[in-house]
């Protein structure tokens, strides 16, 4: 397998021109799979950025019991910056670790910055923190934090790791943070909040109104930009190659969505799909072989009782505004040959993509049955499919007539794993439904 070199990474685009383009944006969201180079960006950018700007490593465990006074340096930051070009030129060093721990963090803020830390976490949290004394009368005595009645070291993980995000970013020597996964040892209810706060301008100018960067690697969609999906960003690798991949719309923001998800709204206890067809016998017919094509996914199919629009608007009411939906790429209708004028125009108005309205060239779900199915139940040959006759609810072919609704049952009934169906039902439906899902 051959091993890339950083000095042979090619990043697309440029670190430079990438930093150009979010020079005036104040947040931005790496994603992308576990190796694809998103915290190497991270630490480039920061080389790029130089002294002005800080990588927050993920290793920030970090234990506070008793605090001991100290002074900042006066030549810390240099030392800093020397240490991490010696580290990330290092092609056998793997830079995660940072620099200020939580303890010297906390010692060196101001009493109003570190009342504004303790308020900005209490906040985010739903806890009270403060300063306090181990022996009450002693002035010389050791700090601790305090928080909620107790000390910080016995409190959780995720509230020593938030603390050190958000002191780091009080640290006003640093115009831009890159914090690599946000999401370490933090509830989901945790990172929405921290995601909302780092994206609040106006908080932001608040507690940290020297910050005018924040960059994220991340692999939790809580911490994806919704008001400027332009701020999302995909990071793939091939080879030597890293590049970095705007999300263009809203469709890719639900695809990079669904990925950071697993791709499964099944765990969330959604449907993968929805399709909304016309009649009992599409329904029975579709929701069978969709099962069987998509064992393991959960594709929802629904009868409209003949007024699919109605349905479509219910739908919307359910998921608000469709074209907004992260179901909107999910969502298929299917119409026969034969349907009300201008339907697919209003459902596309609804909000429907107007390529996953699939329409019939034959007018029945009956033309669309596995023919060697058909051959079976009918006793003909392949060639007599053709001459497959619809008349009201009766279907009949060589001399035998059946129902719709006894077709349908006789139909289901064998259709198994090795089921062929006809390519103008794959090529209209089933393709499409399965690249919508994976």
């Amino acid at each position: 397998m051959a091993v890339h070199k950083k000095q042979d990474i090619e990043f697309v685009p440029s670190l430079q021109l990438f930093a150009q383009s979010r020079a005036s944006s104040s947040y931005t969201a790496l994603a992308g799979p576990n190796n694809s180079g998103k915290s190497l960006v991270l630490r480039s950018l920061k080389y790029t950025l130089g002294r002005s700007s800080y990588f927050v490593g993920t290793n920030r465990f970090y234990h506070v019991y008793h605090l001991s006074t100290s002074l900042r340096q006066t030549n810390e930051l240099d030392q800093f910056e020397s240490n991490f070009q010696s580290q990330f030129n290092d092609e056998s060093h793997n830079h995660e670790q940072n620099v200020f721990d939580l303890a010297r963090i906390i010692t060196s803020l101001s009493d109003k910055r570190r009342s504004d830390l303790f308020t900005l976490c209490g906040a985010l949290i739903g806890s009270t923190f403060s300063m306090k004394k181990v022996e009450e009368d002693n002035e010389l005595s050791p700090r601790y934090i305090d928080m909620d009645g107790q000390n910080l070291s016995v409190g959780s993980t995720g509230t020593r790791l938030l603390m050190t995000i958000l002191g780091i970013c009080m640290d006003d020597r640093f115009k831009t943070i890159l914090i690599d996964e946000p999401e370490l040892g933090l509830s989901p209810k945790v990172q929405n909040a921290l995601s909302a706060f780092l994206q609040d301008e106006a908080q932001r100018s608040k507690y940290f109104p020297h910050l005018e960067r924040v960059f994220v690697s991340t692999h939790s969609q809580l911490f994806l930009s919704r008001s400027d999906m332009a701020s999302n960003y995909v990071v793939s690798k091939d080879g030597a190659r890293i590049s970095l991949t705007k999300t263009q719309d809203i469709n890719e923001f639900h695809r990079l969505q669904f990925n950071l998800l697993g791709n499964s709204l099944e765990s969330l206890y959604f449907p993968s799909a929805i399709v909304v067809v016309e009649g009992k016998t599409d329904h029975a017919y579709l929701d069978r072989i969709i099962a069987v094509k998509f064992g393991g996914r959960r594709v929802t199919v629904i009868p409209s009782g003949g007024d699919v629009k109605k349905k479509v608007y219910a739908l919307k009411e359910s998921f608000g505004d469709l074209e907004k939906s992260p179901f909107r790429s999910r969502l298929f209708v299917v119409l026969d040959k034969v349907h009300q004028h201008g339907l697919s125009d209003e459902l596309a108005r609804l909000g429907v993509l107007p390529q996953n309205i699939v329409v019939w060239l034959k007018n029945g779900i009956e033309y669309y049955y596995p023919a060697e199915i058909l051959q079976s139940v009918f006793s003909c040959s392949a060639e007599q499919i053709e001459h497959l006759s619809i008349v009201g609810d009766v279907v009949s072919l060589n001399g035998i007539s059946k129902t719709k609704n006894d077709l349908a049952t006789a139909v289901i009934r064998q259709i198994d794993g090795n089921t062929r169906f006809p390519a103008d039902l794959l090529e209209r439906l089933l393709n499409p439904l399965e690249q919508s899902i994976n």
